[in-house]
């Protein structure tokens, strides 16, 4: 079941917790200086929890959902799943993982020029080694729930902006994700536009109950979230 959307705003309770970062760090090397940019985050997320963060540009809001999402390891600190470190796993057991327990949806859609929408919501289960027809029947349905029913044979760059990133966001969610992280994924669109991919969202979350970490500097669409953090000098704060 999805979380209550009335939860402290720097806690879940503890039998609630389906992922936690502990002490998250992460640096990087600028000539001849460290910059520091994630200082010891801590997080704990719910089982379908609703998470915004917010903060000055810069601050590294892209950089904690790479490492969260297992693209780039942290320097410190650990990133739990049902109380696993993940970041214990070997590069290839990461890459297993990630492919079926993380969805992404980023601003810009970063979808395959030469393929056509159905086959790009396919692309992470093909890449599992999934059935094919099954897939292709799930990925139908998702392109459907997101509003594209007719366009699956569409190639890329006969959609919109708007149905390119609802394509994006069928594909984030066909391996039925544990956590989708969303980097400004309104931010290249119209307010009309993105509002709807935001309410897609919300209701893809409502109905496979993803927990979702979504980046925005809309304070509207942060104030829709069950909880909005901010990211300053390297750590989350209630906001």
């Amino acid at each position: 079941m999805p979380a209550p959307s009335a939860l402290p705003a720097d806690s879940v309770p503890e039998e609630g917790v389906y992922f936690q970062a502990v002490g998250l760090e992460k640096s990087f090397q600028e000539g001849a200086s460290r910059l520091e940019v994630l200082q010891g985050v801590d997080l704990t997320i719910a089982r379908g929890e609703r998470i915004a963060i917010v903060g000055a540009s810069g601050t590294g809001k892209t950089t904690l959902l790479h490492v969260l999402g297992t693209i780039d390891r942290p320097d410190g600190g650990a990133w739990l799943f049902r109380g696993e470190d993940i970041f214990r796993r070997s590069d290839a057991e990461l890459s297993l993982f990630r492919n079926r327990t993380m969805g992404f949806v980023f601003q810009f859609h970063h979808l395959l020029p030469e393929f056509t929408a159905l086959e790009n919501v396919m692309m992470p289960g093909l890449i599992a080694g999934l059935e094919k027809n099954g897939l292709a029947e799930e990925a139908v349905v998702l392109l459907t729930k997101v509003g594209l029913a007719q366009r699956t044979t569409h190639r890329v760059g006969e959609l919109s902006g708007g149905e390119q990133q609802r394509v994006a966001l069928a594909r984030a969610i066909i391996m039925k994700p544990a956590l989708l992280l969303a980097d400004e994924p309104t931010g290249n669109l119209d307010p009309k536009t993105g509002f709807r991919v935001f309410e897609l969202i919300q209701e893809l979350n409502a109905a496979y109950a993803i927990s979702v970490i979504m980046v925005t500097h809309n304070p509207d669409l942060a104030a829709r979230m069950d909880r909005c953090l901010t990211l300053a000098e390297g750590k989350l704060h209630p906001s």
